[in-house]
Protein backbone atom coordinates (compact mmCIF):
# COMPACT_ATOMS: atom_id res chain seq x y z
CA UNK A 1 0.00 0.00 0.00
CA UNK A 2 1.49 3.73 -0.64
CA UNK A 3 1.80 5.91 1.92
CA UNK A 4 -1.08 8.23 2.04
CA UNK A 5 -0.54 11.82 1.24
CA UNK A 6 -4.14 12.99 2.21
CA UNK A 7 -5.43 14.11 -0.97
CA UNK A 8 -9.00 13.94 0.13
CA UNK A 9 -9.93 12.20 -2.97
CA UNK A 10 -11.66 9.04 -1.62
CA UNK A 11 -13.86 11.07 0.78
CA UNK A 12 -14.94 13.62 -2.19
CA UNK A 13 -16.02 10.15 -4.43
CA UNK A 14 -18.08 8.58 -1.58
CA UNK A 15 -17.99 7.87 1.86
CA UNK A 16 -17.06 4.56 4.05
CA UNK A 17 -19.89 3.07 6.41
CA UNK A 18 -19.18 5.77 9.09
CA UNK A 19 -19.47 8.71 6.35
CA UNK A 20 -22.34 10.74 5.70
CA UNK A 21 -22.44 12.45 2.35
CA UNK A 22 -22.93 16.39 1.84
CA UNK A 23 -25.00 17.42 -1.07
CA UNK A 24 -23.69 20.91 -0.78
CA UNK A 25 -20.06 20.27 -0.81
CA UNK A 26 -19.73 16.98 -2.62
CA UNK A 27 -18.08 15.28 0.01
CA UNK A 28 -18.62 13.49 3.32
CA UNK A 29 -19.35 15.93 5.80
CA UNK A 30 -16.61 14.13 7.97
CA UNK A 31 -13.66 15.51 5.82
CA UNK A 32 -11.77 18.35 7.42
CA UNK A 33 -8.79 20.29 5.95
CA UNK A 34 -8.68 23.16 3.07
CA UNK A 35 -6.55 21.41 0.08
CA UNK A 36 -5.18 18.46 -1.18
CA UNK A 37 -2.31 17.72 1.42
CA UNK A 38 -3.92 18.88 4.66
CA UNK A 39 -7.32 16.99 4.44
CA UNK A 40 -8.12 13.95 7.45
CA UNK A 41 -11.03 12.40 8.53
CA UNK A 42 -12.66 14.23 11.11
CA UNK A 43 -13.63 11.29 13.13
CA UNK A 44 -10.74 8.96 12.45
CA UNK A 45 -10.19 8.71 16.48
CA UNK A 46 -13.59 7.62 16.46
CA UNK A 47 -13.55 5.40 14.08
CA UNK A 48 -10.84 3.33 15.03
CA UNK A 49 -11.97 2.15 18.03
CA UNK A 50 -14.63 0.90 16.53
CA UNK A 51 -15.19 -2.90 16.20
CA UNK A 52 -14.09 -3.84 12.74
CA UNK A 53 -12.71 -0.77 11.74
CA UNK A 54 -9.32 -3.11 10.98
CA UNK A 55 -11.22 -3.81 7.75
CA UNK A 56 -12.86 -0.99 7.22
CA UNK A 57 -12.92 2.17 5.78
CA UNK A 58 -9.75 0.85 4.23
CA UNK A 59 -7.47 4.64 5.36
CA UNK A 60 -5.00 4.99 3.05
CA UNK A 61 -6.16 2.33 0.45
CA UNK A 62 -6.92 4.84 -1.86
CA UNK A 63 -3.63 6.30 -2.58
CA UNK A 64 -2.41 3.24 -4.12
CA UNK A 65 -4.93 3.82 -6.60
CA UNK A 66 -3.89 4.50 -10.43
CA UNK A 67 -7.03 6.33 -10.31
CA UNK A 68 -6.81 8.83 -8.31
CA UNK A 69 -5.69 11.72 -10.02
CA UNK A 70 -5.24 14.24 -7.31
CA UNK A 71 -2.57 12.02 -5.98
CA UNK A 72 -0.97 11.35 -9.51
CA UNK A 73 -0.89 15.34 -9.60
CA UNK A 74 0.70 15.74 -6.21
CA UNK A 75 3.11 13.68 -6.96
CA UNK A 76 4.29 15.62 -9.94
CA UNK A 77 4.60 18.73 -9.08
Amino acid sequence: MSACIRSGYCCQQGVCSYGDWDEGAHQCKHLIGDSPGYFECGIYDWIIKQPGAEMSPAFGAGCSSSLNPVRIEMLNT
